[in-house]
């Protein structure tokens, strides 16, 4: 009889035990939490944007991509946001700005949201039916990190931090269809237009992957071609990968060399944080020119800059042509007082005007167009607490944003960059361990070039 009393008693603990672990509540963020925000993008309205709080810190059981738009005073208001497995790792939108795909480094895999209404009301939204606090994760590789659609967009590619795979999503039918192999630890990935191939960068290799992703009447089909990198010191570390305004170059951010052992990156003589510039010509990396900084490099963004200028008779100059020029005027990589942009300021073009008649402007206003001069690479330096600007033009730093005298820590690593016309843009800046994001409006024109609009935290 004490044996079947000990049973009974054993079973309706594990019952109860189980019960109660069952009931285990999930810890939600707050709406509009920032908590770990590991990517950005700004919609073409000029006014509305998306953060991504990846949860990196496991202080919630959810990520949260989160909605804001930039009022017409100038404030931050929140919109909506939605929940996303925990932990988000980067973000795409398609162009139509009608889906977004985010990527989940915990659960492996891919959720895909949708944006919903138009300018001003947009909301995020998951589909209809969706049962829980996500629709079903497509699962892919371990850690999906870096995403990138196809030039038709009915292709998704996912890279994987962890191993460095490669995974092809089928949008339409939602499913992987071809996973290859890269070199391990991808940190970014991107479509080159130019050339049909992606390029995708690596934490632990002196190498860049060109890859050709084709469709054919039987298959999808996947080639891996590793460029590599001559340096001009050591260092193999690629944090990040960016393609010039005018998609005929691609910036790459170099850290130091990195010992695995100590959990170190190494300084001496022979190694160096720089900024790559360099083109793909017959499945071959060149190198254009390259540009020696200091300290720990993170992630980077690029903001083209042109001005309008009359077409006849006039060439659109590149970065290299204004690069060598700038050389041999003996321009000081010490002068970083100011961003030095060479653009027609508003007197130059009322004196322009003041020049010809009525017909002769009228004629010009024809025949204006957009002549491209350079890019502005902001690239973030967490060791130096500081975001360092290089104007693409002169190769070199022409000013910085400095976080040391803010009252509140920030080690920007993080960072994204919008163009809304010709001089003018905006940047945003993750402090990503210190769990703040600053936005800042850009105008080239302006007496204050950079100026902060806001803070997210």
């Amino acid at each position: 009889m004490s044996k079947i009393f000990r049973f009974l008693f054993v079973a309706v603990f594990a019952a109860a035990f189980m019960s109660c672990d069952s009931d285990t509540k999930l810890i939600y963020p707050p709406a509009g939490v920032v908590n770990r925000v590991t990517d950005f993008y700004f919609f073409n309205d000029g006014k509305s944007f998306i953060y991504l709080s990846s949860n990196m810190n496991r202080r919630y059981d959810f990520g949260e991509l989160v909605l804001m738009e930039i009022d017409d005073e100038g404030d931050l208001v929140y919109k909506n946001s939605l929940l996303v497995p925990s932990i988000a790792g980067k973000m795409t939108v398609s162009s139509d700005e009608k889906d977004v795909f985010v990527t989940t480094r915990d659960k492996h895999g891919v959720v895909r949201a949708k944006i919903a209404g138009k300018s001003g009301s947009y909301r995020l939204q998951y589909e209809k039916g969706t049962k829980g606090d996500y629709p079903d994760i497509l699962k892919t590789k371990k850690e999906p990190y870096a995403l990138a659609l196809s030039e038709d967009e009915s292709k998704l590619l996912v890279t994987h931090i962890l191993n460095g795979e490669l995974s092809v999503i089928d949008i339409e039918d939602w499913k992987v269809i071809k996973t290859s192999k890269l070199k391990f630890g991808v940190t970014e990935i991107l479509y080159d237009k130019n050339s049909g191939y992606f390029l995708a960068s690596h934490r632990s290799s002196g190498n860049i992957s060109l890859i050709e992703a084709r469709e054919t009447l039987e298959n999808f089909n996947v080639s891996v071609l590793q460029l590599p990198i001559d340096l001009p010191t050591k260092g193999f570390d690629v944090r990040s990968i960016k393609q010039s305004g005018d998609g005929e170059l691609f910036y790459a951010v170099f850290q130091n060399s990195y010992n695995e052992d100590t959990y170190e990156y190494v300084y001496d003589e022979d190694t160096a944080p720089q900024i790559v510039t360099f083109r793909i010509e017959d499945k071959e990396l060149k190198i254009v020119k390259t540009l020696t900084v200091a300290g720990n490099l993170g992630e980077m963004a690029v903001l083209p800059y042109s001005s309008e200028t009359a077409a006849s008779g006039e060439d659109t100059a590149d970065d290299s042509d204004i690069a060598e020029e700038s050389d041999e005027d003996e321009i000081s990589d010490d002068d970083n007082s100011e961003t030095d942009i060479v653009v027609k300021s508003a007197e130059d073009e009322e004196t322009d005007e003041e020049e010809t008649d009525d017909s002769d402007a009228a004629e010009a206003v024809e025949n204006k167009t957009s002549q491209r001069i350079g890019d502005l690479i902001f690239v973030t330096v967490p060791s130096e607490e500081k975001v360092i600007i290089i104007d693409s033009a002169r190769n070199s730093v022409r000013d910085e944003i400095s976080y040391k005298d803010d009252k509140k820590d920030c080690k920007p690593y993080q960072i994204y960059a919008k163009s809304t016309g010709n001089t003018t843009g905006y940047l945003f800046v993750s402090c990503f361990q210190n769990d703040r994001a600053y936005i800042y409006s850009i105008d080239l024109m302006s007496e204050k070039v950079i100026e902060k609009i806001g803070v997210l935290e």
